[in-house]
């Protein structure tokens, strides 16, 4: 079990012949080739867990992308946050090196953004950063639901747990509406955000 330190206990990623069972080689490989790659199962349910009861008591504004008629809430989260911790530290900072094949990080921000019914982003691309890794906390039950990533070309469902990495500033990006249903009335979708900045990058 690898656990990560000087975050709150419970933020253990998985487990696995190396730490998090993650093969950087194999993943830096697709990554160069498709600038972006998913890693399901990346953290563990009580780590989710623990991870939304630390960020429950931040508050929240409504933001928007461009377009004045689509916002959602997002959360920002400063140094001594452990949301942020977890992008500083550990497996997070070694995928991240690893993936964007430099060292030396200049910088860091953080977020969450909290997606409820008929809210999505639309398409765009970042103004900054190498790297984007990007935790779901939350997702609709099904893609019936909405709540689906679009990078590129590609449309990904990701589910509590899992994550991505991709060039935010260079692949656009959106989210499909979530949409309520008898199922689930009250779809949610909640993502943590660490983006990279590295030195030469």
């Amino acid at each position: 079990m690898c656990a990560i330190h000087s975050v709150p206990a419970g933020l253990a990623l998985s487990a696995g012949k190396k730490v998090s069972g993650l093969d950087y080689s194999r993943l830096a490989q697709r990554y160069s080739q498709d600038r972006f790659v998913v890693i399901p199962g990346f953290l563990r349910p009580a780590g989710v867990t623990t991870l939304l009861a630390a960020m429950s008591d931040v508050a929240s504004r409504r933001v928007q992308c461009g377009l004045p008629h689509v916002t959602w809430h997002q959360q920002n989260f400063d140094a001594d946050h452990s949301a942020r911790r977890l992008f500083e530290q550990g497996e997070m900072l070694i995928l991240a090196k690893s993936l964007a094949g430099l060292e030396k990080v200049t910088g860091l921000q953080c977020w969450s953004s909290v997606y409820t019914a008929g809210e999505y982003i639309n398409p765009h691309r970042d103004s900054g950063g190498v790297i984007q890794l990007l935790l779901c906390l939350q997702a609709p039950a099904a893609p019936v639901n909405g709540g689906e990533l679009i990078v590129g070309q590609r449309k990904l469902f990701l589910t509590a747990g899992d994550a991505i990495a991709f060039e935010a500033a260079r692949l656009e990006h959106s989210t499909t509406p979530l949409v309520a249903t008898a199922n689930e009335p009250n779809p949610r979708r909640i993502i943590l955000v660490g983006r990279y900045f590295f030195e030469n990058g």
